[in-house]
């Protein structure tokens, strides 16, 4: 019996973690990723057998191939290395490409990408999953990245018609598909800083699960007023983003890659967990909450133990569920992620220009949850706290600075009040605009997050 065979047998292992196994044995040559990778499964609760499985892999992987059994009994005889050629001079970047409207701009980069991939693929019949693209500064999904994986979903079936388009979930995964990622942007183009972005970068990757490899890549720039950075509803009512390792694991597959590069393990080792995330994230969009709420438990399982997608979605669920205790629970440990990681971003929305934040019962209640949360664990270290606010970049930056001091206070002493132990381990600062993450200064949902409120823990003098 195949190992395989026998693993899909096995009580209590999850199709999802057999479909990674496959994958990986896919990859024999990248002996050493794989040691890696069965290491690190190896230190995870209930997995014993996958680790187990990944050595056998292992020792597949270590056979001689095509048949051969024989052994060298002896090394064969060194010879002199001829002088290596000089270094071809380095090939000038090509300048980027002016912003064009969105459609377009996403449009010439999907082609250009499917005529690089098919020379080196062919044409023939495959499985091709789109894994969901996403904002590259944030990792949220947004309305435009939502349109631009629709968009070149029909550009495929135009394209190469052989290629047949899926969704990436569990059952999909197991026939080493082609995979789709990308990452949209907000970018100035000017490279300054300290001014609003003008434009969105574009990065599509195409990804041969065969071979491991990155097959294609096309970077294009959209214009700043044709893009909606709006998140979608998931990523709307999570109260922390989610640019967690398993996320920088998907932008680095994106934007630290080259064609032939292998596919970051990282991302590799959590796209089984990315699979089942997704169809929770699917059934939250759809209104499906019950559904939702079941797939984010059952993602707990396969999940990183601080993948924050799951803690959110926990958390979200719960909530709109009515289950308050539970909801308390993932936020509690949404809390402690957080400051283990020594940074804990929250999105309290506050009024424009204003430190009063908004008044709508739901998110009130909320806020009183989260603040009660923070308190309480923090007044349970030993270590201290600093509020850092954050402003858009809409007004002057000495408006910003003295705007974002403010509402670090408020925040400071709203925890205070909840905790009075705290008075003397908290401090607040504010960095107005500095440390924008999308950099629209539009004040609405597309640069929520630049409009935070961040706990960072720090040493107490």
């Amino acid at each position: 019996m195949s190992t395989f065979k026998r693993l899909a047998e096995a009580p209590r292992l999850p199709a999802l973690i057999i479909a990674q196994l496959r994958f990986q044995a896919l990859q024999c040559a990248s002996h050493r990723r794989l040691s890696m990778i069965g290491i690190a499964m190896n230190s995870r609760r209930k997995l014993s057998l996958l680790a187990a499985a990944t050595a056998l892999v292992l020792a597949s992987c270590a056979e001689p191939q095509g048949g051969s059994t024989a052994t060298s009994s002896a090394p064969e005889p060194t010879r002199a290395a001829a002088a290596p050629p000089p270094p071809a001079p380095a090939a000038a970047p090509a300048p980027p490409l002016a912003p064009a409207p969105f459609t377009e701009a996403i449009a010439r980069a999907g082609e250009k990408l499917l005529a690089d991939a098919q020379a080196v693929v062919g044409t023939g019949p495959r499985e091709l999953i789109i894994d969901p693209l996403i904002d590259g500064s944030t990792g949220q999904q947004t309305a435009s990245t939502v349109a631009e994986g629709q968009q070149i979903t029909a550009l495929i079936k135009a394209k190469a018609p052989a290629w047949n388009v899926r969704p990436l979930t569990r059952a999909n995964l197991s026939n080493g598909p082609l995979l789709l990622v990308g990452t949209l942007t907000a970018v100035n183009t000017r490279n300054v800083a300290t001014e609003t972005a003008d434009a969105f970068r574009a990065c599509l990757v195409l990804v041969d699960l065969r071979s491991g490899k990155l097959i294609a890549k096309k970077v294009d720039r959209a214009t700043a007023g044709s893009v909606n950075a709006e998140p979608t509803a998931f990523y709307r009512d999570t109260p922390t983003w989610t640019r967690d390792k398993t996320v920088s694991g998907y932008i680095k597959t994106c934007q630290g890659s080259v064609p032939g590069d292998a596919i970051d393990p990282n991302y590799l080792l959590r796209l089984p967990a990315a699979a089942l995330l997704n169809e929770a994230t699917i059934a939250y969009t759809e209104g499906k909450l019950a559904d939702a709420y079941r797939l984010y438990h059952d993602a707990r399982g396969v999940a990183e133990p601080d993948d924050l997608r799951v803690l959110n979605g926990l958390y979200i669920t719960s909530w709109r569920t009515g289950k308050k205790k539970e909801a308390a629970d993932a936020f509690n440990q949404i809390v402690a992620v957080g400051l283990d990681a020594k940074r804990l971003p929250i999105k309290m929305f506050f009024n424009p220009g204003a430190t009063t934040l908004l008044k709508n019962a739901d998110l009130q209640a909320q806020y009183a949850l989260w603040m009660r949360e923070v308190a309480t664990q923090v007044g349970g270290r030993e270590s201290c706290m600093k509020v850092v606010g954050h402003t858009s970049k809409t007004g002057s930056a000495a408006a910003n600075e003295t705007l974002s001091q403010r509402r670090a206070a408020v925040i400071k002493q709203s925890l205070e009040r909840e905790n009075r132990k705290l008075v003397t381990r908290l401090t607040s600062e504010g960095v107005g605009s500095r440390e924008n993450l999308v950099g629209l200064g539009t004040d609405d949902l597309r640069d929520a997050l630049d409009r935070r409120v961040e706990f960072r823990t720090v040493d107490c003098s």
